[in-house]
């Protein structure tokens, strides 16, 4: 099994628990990772380039390989352990055109995070096309609105299984054009370490992320797509001008990792702590007293948190295609804040019946339990087996 551990380092998040679900019984495993990425490993950074690597691409399957291997690093599980490995010291036994070089043994399958862009997308999906070999991908994110600029998860990328957060995440992938039956419900190994996080408790959790621990804490999430982004942006304005006198209430900004790489966060007053990078999302979320935010990914830690939300993705604001949002809002009924309820909702955060909570989260999260890694390993070993991987069925207890 090889394990494409994409260019983006924040992704390393995504394998994590995958990557501790292996025992001293499982072998012929591989990871490979860029985390010395660089924007134009993506895209071109000049627009006539970019548009000529398009046509390219569009016209004749072709794309340049840019594989650097003193970029690359290299694991090996053995002897249940991970190593770091040197490309150069791996048996030369199976081609592998897209890492320049060979390969130890032909994998019978491979789990990848990131199929519509870099390394990923031009070399190492065509060539395991033409190989025969199975390649699962890992949905980086939930959908939760079909959104226009979506349409890149209507794709599957020549990807032979897409494992998604959840029902609904499934649903809007195969209304952007993806095939149902392809989106294998598993659960995000992003959640799993949501148990131990519920364990330590709210004052640990607050401790770790810097906030007082007798205060009521606030927390607002960015968005980087306008014009969502304006729209937030203004509110969020607006509710550190009211509450920055009130030292009862501690305001936490965590912007979108977008905005951070282009540098597109709005000014914050000094008082108000923006955590910009590493930083624990889970920790943050928990250490929460109320979120306010689009309810986009985030949302399904904060429910299996049960952390109050506010929600603004509003279909009156009049931003183009909001009418889009009601059937989320439908999904997530009475038991999500809306912007009217702002003032409200942080004077008194609500309690609601945690059944309730449950019962949305198995649609938009599947499950919270630690073991979606296992679940998406178990994946694996159905499709290396030459199984249809649309009869997978969760046996992960």
């Amino acid at each position: 099994m090889l394990i494409h551990g994409s260019e983006h380092p924040r992704h390393s998040k995504t394998f994590a628990s995958i990557l501790a679900s292996f025992t001293s019984e499982d072998e012929g495993l591989m990871l490979i990772s860029n985390q010395d990425a660089k924007a134009t490993d993506f895209t071109p950074s000049n627009l006539f380039l970019h548009k000529f690597r398009d046509i390219c691409w569009d016209w004749f399957s072709f794309s340049k390989n840019n594989f650097q291997k003193a970029r690359w690093d290299w694991c090996k599980f053995k002897n249940n352990l991970w190593e770091n490995v040197s490309q150069g010291d791996l048996e030369n036994k199976f081609k592998c055109p897209p890492i320049k070089g060979f390969l130890p043994w032909k994998p019978d399958v491979i789990l990848c995070v990131s199929p519509h862009e870099g390394h990923t997308k031009y070399q190492l999906i065509p060539w395991a096309i033409k190989q025969e070999i199975p390649v699962i991908s890992v949905d980086h994110g939930c959908p939760l609105v079909v959104f226009p600029f979506g349409d890149y998860r209507g794709s599957m990328m020549g990807c032979n299984a897409n494992a998604v957060w959840g029902e609904f995440a499934a649903k809007i992938n195969s209304k952007q054009g993806a095939n149902r039956e392809l989106q294998i419900i598993t659960g995000s190994p992003t959640l799993d370490d949501i148990p131990a996080k519920i364990k330590l408790g709210k004052r640990e959790l607050r401790k770790r992320v810097g906030a007082k621990p007798n205060s009521k804490m606030v927390l607002l999430m960015t968005t980087h797509r306008e014009p969502l982004k304006t729209h937030c942006d203004n509110i969020f304005n607006e509710i550190c001008k009211k509450l920055k006198f009130d030292d009862n209430i501690e305001i936490h900004v965590k912007p979108h990792p977008v905005e951070s790489r282009t540098n597109t966060i709005i000014k914050f007053d000094k008082g108000i702590k923006v955590h910009e990078q590493d930083v624990d999302l889970h920790a943050l979320i928990g250490a929460s007293d109320i979120i306010i935010s689009p309810a986009t990914s985030v949302i399904v830690p904060a429910l299996a948190m049960n952390i109050p939300f506010v929600n603004l993705l509003d279909p009156n604001s009049g931003i183009e295609d909001s009418h889009l949002y009601l059937p989320l809002i439908e999904l997530l009924g009475e038991t999500i804040g809306d912007v009217s309820e702002i003032d409200e909702w942080i004077k008194n955060p609500p309690k609601f019946d945690a059944e309730r909570i449950v019962e949305i989260f198995k649609k938009v999260g599947y499950k919270s339990d630690g073991k979606n890694g296992k679940r998406i390993f178990d994946l694996c070993k159905w499709a290396s087996l030459g199984k249809p991987i649309e009869q997978w069925k969760d046996r992960i207890e």
